[in-house]
């Protein structure tokens, strides 16, 4: 090959690799899914709560009356 032409792709081939490079430690960790996976549980139970002391209240305010579990 002639030297500017090798030249041109030993650039290639460095940019290639410092793109694959920046690729790989940009994809998500483990630790990170599961910091996602927990998020989403909280919030999902949150919200079952949340439906449930909604359905209790409605409930209540119809005359039906509520467990012990909930107070009185």
């Amino acid at each position: 090959m002639y030297p500017p032409k090798q030249s041109k792709e030993e650039k290639r081939k460095k940019v290639q690799a410092l793109y694959r490079e920046k690729k790989r430690g940009h994809q998500s960790s483990p630790k990170e899914f599961r910091v996602g996976t927990i998020g989403s549980m909280a919030i999902g139970a949150c919200v079952l709560l949340f439906v449930l002391y909604f359905f209790m209240g409605f409930l209540f305010d119809m005359g039906v009356p509520v467990p012990e579990i909930f107070g009185r």
